[in-house]
């Protein structure tokens, strides 16, 4: 865990790419600071040399020099306002694209270990906190510090005694804020956590809402959120209690000030050390003087929450890529053939127990190749090391001969594209959903591409047509609906290798067929590794393999090893007789 300090200063490290509005911004605060700390001077002048002398033209200039004064204060501080919140909005977009970026560039294995909700409270809710504190938050800082640093500099001129008597409560007050400081940023931290937990469990239930309604367990999930509600309760709760423990004894102590000030002053002032006007400058500035301890304590609370805030986002931004793109990556070669080959492949999601070990394994270009086996076997992962979605813990995966690792994961990832088993479309238009991998694709080629999928039938009869919303995650369409979307949108994508992970599990036995079909129609061409528990795709392949216990159990033509009476023989006779395919084990 990084110190408070590392943060903090990681935090404002952050201004750097916006250090020339930043630096001009806080020359036109210290302007408008100059500007707000004069107009007290104009009373003191005013009652101990104008009115003494009545005066009234000089009285009459300072009262015009006043009114300039306030003119230039307001115009100096609406400029720096302006500045600053370009700034602050331009970093809180570059920073939630750089942590967009980030998450993007993971790995399927860092995701598994995440929580999606509070991914999204870090890339919303802190990013904002930050924003207030750094931009905003250090705009007032600096306002206050110059104003205190201005009024203690006017208060010794005008009288130094009296001057020192005053400040020194305000030297008890760090102190004391320094104290609160150290208290509260657990608090602080352990609050943002929960806000984290909350977000990751209301997220994580709003999406399985249908199974959550289909086992009636809304009042067990509605306990769970408010528990969780509950904790966040206690730990804002400890905040506050320590911030209003801590905060009127520093204003008390503060204000202590305003006593020493106009007892201490009268007394002056009857001994002949001290004017009139000058007192009444000094009270003039009281507000100045005593009016930040409010703003300071409110400030330091903030830049605890910053902190809390800060150490989320650095640990999102400080997270190791598994997957990394090499730095002398290149694009593959035109044209892709789509031969696959595992070298020697050992891979497990823990060093300790791999999933695969040793497998060398060759698909040559245009192959359909049916991947079977128990629950993990490794099937999935198969398909997922052609991709870098991992990689392995040793060996080589080869793609035309070139290890996937020296090649850029766009031009990888373009020419080997996975559907994977959760058929996901967005909350978009059936034809953006459709042209997804290809935006600048024609209508005519979107219609082309769901025809050969079986789906522009069923598209034509939607309200709008092409340009129906699905809804989230595809939710108004049929499972078969999705998927046949799904592979309408790969075949526009023009991908020499196909991964279909579980392609038909999601879909009825009606549909069933005419996904088959599309599927058929998709892979023509291409080389195809398809991960299945269903025979209709596996009886059509040139070739099944069966992985258990680390390697492959049988490898060949779908006819050859239902000769052999193996594992694979085993599915088939299951699926005659129309029970539950058993998932085959190692002989």
């Amino acid at each position: 865990m990084l110190p408070s300090e590392n943060v903090t200063r990681r935090l404002y490290g952050l201004l750097s790419p916006y250090r020339r509005t930043v630096a001009l911004g806080l020359t036109l605060l210290l302007g408008s600071v100059v500007a707000e700390l004069y107009p007290p001077l104009v009373w003191s002048r005013v009652v101990d040399h104008g009115l003494p002398r009545r005066d009234w033209a000089w009285i009459g200039g300072q009262l015009a020099l006043l009114v300039g004064v306030f003119a230039a204060q307001q115009l100096l501080s609406a400029w720096r306002g302006l500045l600053l919140e370009r700034a602050g909005q331009r970093l809180t977009l570059d920073l939630r694209v750089a942590l967009y970026r980030k998450l993007q560039g993971q790995s399927a294995a860092y995701f598994e270990s995440q929580r999606t909700g509070d991914l999204i409270a870090r890339v919303t809710g802190d990013v904002d906190g930050l924003q207030d504190v750094l931009v905003r938050g250090t705009d007032a800082v600096m306002a206050n510090a110059l104003r205190l640093i201005g009024v203690v500099g006017i208060f010794l001129a005008l009288q130094p005694l009296l001057g020192v008597l005053v400040t020194l409560p305000m030297l008890a007050v760090a102190v004391m804020l320094r104290r609160y400081a150290r208290t509260v940023r657990p608090a602080y931290r352990a609050a943002r956590t929960r806000l984290g937990d909350l977000s990751a469990l209301i997220t994580d239930r709003l999406t399985g809402l249908r199974v959550v309604q289909g086992f009636a367990r809304e009042d067990a999930e509605a306990r769970r959120v408010e528990a969780l509600g509950q904790e966040l309760y206690r730990e804002q709760v400890r905040a506050v209690t320590l911030r209003n423990r801590a905060f009127p004894l520093a204003r008390f102590v503060g204000n202590l000030g305003n006593a020493v000030m106009l007892g201490g002053g009268v007394w002056l002032v009857a001994t002949g050390q001290f004017t009139l006007g000058g007192l009444l400058a000094y009270r003039g500035y009281g507000r100045y003087f005593y009016g930040p301890i409010d703003d300071l304590v409110n400030i330091g609370d903030l830049l605890q929450r910053a902190e809390a805030s800060g150490r989320r986002v650095f640990e999102v931004l400080d997270a190791p890529v598994a997957v990394a793109e090499a730095r002398d990556a290149r694009p593959l070669p035109e044209p892709v053939r789509g031969e696959v080959r595992f070298e020697n492949v050992t891979f497990g999601y823990s060093p300790e127990r791999p999933v695969l070990r040793g497998l060398t394994l060759t698909i040559p270009a245009g192959q359909r190749v049916a991947v079977l086996g128990e629950s993990g076997a490794g099937k999935s992962t198969l398909l997922g090391l052609v991709t870098r979605q991992h990689d392995p813990l040793s060996g080589t995966v080869l793609l035309d001969g070139l290890d996937v690792r020296t090649a850029t994961l766009s031009s990888l990832r373009s020419h080997a594209v996975t559907m994977p088993q959760d058929t996901f479309l967005f909350h978009d238009t059936v034809l953006e959903n459709v042209r997804y991998a290809r935006p600048d694709t024609s209508l005519a080629e979107v219609e082309e591409a769901l025809a050969a999928a079986r789906a522009l039938d069923f598209v034509r009869t939607l309200p709008e047509g092409l340009n129906t919303v699905v809804g989230e995650r595809g939710v108004r369409l049929s499972g078969g609906q999705r998927q046949r979307l799904a592979i309408a949108r790969t075949i526009l994508a023009r991908p020499a290798v196909l991964l279909l992970d579980e392609p038909t599990s999601a879909v009825d036995a009606e549909s069933e067929a005419l996904v088959v079909a599309a599927l058929d129609r998709l892979m023509r061409g291409r080389t195809a590794l398809i991960v299945t528990h269903r025979l209709s795709l596996a009886r059509g392949a040139d070739r099944v393999i069966v992985l258990g216990g680390g390697g492959v159990i049988e490898d060949g033509p779908p006819t050859l090893l239902r000769e052999r009476g193996g594992a694979y023989a085993a599915l088939e006779r299951a699926a005659q007789l129309g029970s539950t395919l058993p998932e085959p084990r190692p002989a």
